[in-house]
């Protein structure tokens, strides 16, 4: 019987830092690239994506993502994984949409059953909707007010519910059309007008799931079954046949100070391997629920000492954003936006070295914030 594999916790923190593009290895080059190499970038606050992307691709400017989201850019948005928004290649949107789908559907279904509605009620309402998007896009209170002028008349509130169940079905799309990172102007669409490429069914919930699962490892392994659960937002009963016909790609290992074996796609063992360790001075900024600190629960030791938990985590247990020092968090950032300027506050003493560096970064980050209107 051969032992299994024990990774050192330095190795496995730079591949994952070069895998996301935050190494100092040279990562994806524009965002459909490192949308796949994240698993999709998380979306759910506004600012997140573009910091995401800024702190990875060296030439980035905020208009750059505007026009990767505009009918012939290379992302689109889609709520998926824990039931929330992430920005996706339309290639790989779909199975993330249908492997995610009873999540999303089920949560809409018990709003609208509390409020006396049922999947019929969302169903006609849903109708509507694509039929006020018909003649092209509509800012959510134009869409709301059109569809409250139907015969017979809905309430605000299964309106509401109808809207959401277009889109969570992938019937319909949101997309911020504001010109300014720090503010959301909803636009929704029908699909086959914001994305007429994009096809988000999949008629093979096990096959999209399984892609899924493999994307996450490919992504994120070594990582553990739990880690997967809490990404994904699914339940054991609906990873296990998925998980089950990915077994034969996938070789356990361990990593110093983390519990357990570990999933890792076999072909991508040799090159964690190969990754040196991070300098002892690499320093970056991550954004707020930045997508490499999202795809971990049960091992989130890797990247932070549990006794900064409070201050890393927000009390909804939400990961702030983040000052990283080879690959651990050290501190955490925020943007003011009634000075326009980057607050920081530090988990533990650094030298003075590497507060050049870190004072460096929330410059680079202050100025880039800075670039569009509050």
């Amino acid at each position: 019987m051969h032992s299994t594999l024990t990774l050192p916790a330095a190795v496995e923190r730079a591949a994952i830092a070069n895998r996301h593009g935050w190494g100092p290895q040279r990562g994806p080059a524009d965002l459909a690239t490192l949308a796949t190499a994240q698993a999709g970038l998380h979306a759910a606050r506004l600012l997140t994506p573009y910091v995401t992307a800024h702190t990875r691709l060296p030439e980035f400017r905020a208009d750059d993502l505007r026009r990767a989201l505009s009918p012939d850019g290379t992302l689109i948005k889609v709520r998926c994984v824990r039931r929330t928004l992430h920005l996706w290649p339309h290639k790989r949107a779909a199975y993330a949409h249908t492997a995610t789908l009873r999540l999303r559907l089920g949560a809409t279904l018990a709003a609208a059953r509390r409020l006396g509605l049922s999947r019929k009620d969302l169903e006609r309402t849903s109708t509507q909707c694509q039929e006020a998007l018909a003649g092209g896009p509509l800012a959510y209170r134009d869409l709301q007010d059109r569809m409250l002028k139907t015969q017979p008349p809905p309430a605000i509130e299964a309106v509401r519910l109808g809207i959401k169940w277009a889109w969570e079905s992938g019937r319909i799309t949101c997309r911020n059309t504001s010109p300014s990172l720090h503010r959301e102007q909803r636009e929704f669409a029908l699909i086959e007008h914001a994305h007429p490429a994009t096809l988000l069914a999949d008629p093979d919930i096990t096959a999209a799931t399984a892609r899924l699962i493999r994307h996450y490892l490919h992504a994120y392994a070594p990582a553990s079954t739990a880690d997967l659960l809490w990404w994904t937002g699914l339940s054991q009963a609906e990873i296990t046949p998925a998980l089950a016909t990915l077994r034969p790609a996938i070789t356990p290992v361990r990593v110093e100070g983390l519990p357990g074996e570990l999933l890792t796609l076999t072909e991508d063992i040799d090159h964690i391997r190969s990754a040196p360790p991070l300098p002892a001075d690499h320093v970056r900024l991550l954004a707020f629920e930045d997508p490499s600190l999202k795809g971990y629960f049960a091992t989130r030791d890797r990247y932070r000492n549990a006794a900064h938990h409070v201050q890393a985590f927000n009390p909804i247990g939400e990961v702030r954003a983040a000052i990283t020092l080879a690959g651990r968090i050290v501190g955490t950032w925020n943007w003011n936006k009634k000075t326009r300027t980057v607050q920081h506050s530090l988990l533990t003493q650094l030298s003075r070295p590497v507060m050049r560096e870190v004072r460096l970064r929330l410059e680079q980050a202050e100025a880039f914030l800075r670039t569009e209107p509050g």
